[in-house]
């Protein structure tokens, strides 16, 4: 799934008109990337030194295969190779679930399986929590650009207490 966006190299916020403000899918990919606290390697030396590593890899008579494994001395053929790089997207995050934080994907398969897409998809289904999470370098202006593109509801609107 991509998203349109415009994109400027300056800086990850483009003025489209003097209130309103995208956002980079970059800038949303670190921003859930430090919400759920992981970090992504494509450098071939943290292979060892990570919760999972997804690779491609070659079978004896010459085909392809991609692995996703929490132990790469000891790879589990039946539950952690795929035939097709289509569904590895999909195991990320479910490692990601399972509460892996460091990652080695090999940069090929990075950009040939669309990783990016399923960490904006991460994005869109914990965007109130980015929101409110007070660890991140989130500025207000970006705060409410989330809240109008997302329909969230600014919650001092909706407000009772009197002041």
């Amino acid at each position: 799934m991509r998203f349109n966006r415009m994109y400027n190299d300056s800086s990850n916020l483009l003025p489209i008109k003097k209130q309103t403000m995208e956002i980079l899918d970059s800038r949303l990919v670190e921003l859930v990337k430090n919400h759920l606290d992981i970090s992504i390697s494509t450098d071939i030396s943290d292979f060892d030194n990570v919760d999972c590593a997804i690779y491609e890899e070659s079978t004896a008579d010459g085909y392809s295969v991609y692995v996703c494994t929490n132990d790469t001395r000891s790879v589990s053929i039946c539950e952690e190779v795929y035939y097709y790089d289509h569904d590895l997207a999909d195991a990320f995050r479910e490692q990601i679930r399972y509460g892996d934080e460091t990652f080695y994907i090999d940069s090929a398969v990075y950009e040939e399986c669309h990783f990016e897409d399923k960490l904006i998809e991460l994005f869109i289904d914990n965007v109130e929590e980015i929101i409110e999470n007070e660890k991140l370098d989130i500025t207000l202006e970006e705060i409410n650009y989330l809240k109008q593109e997302y329909e969230l509801e600014n919650e001092e609107a909706n407000s009772t207490e009197m002041v």
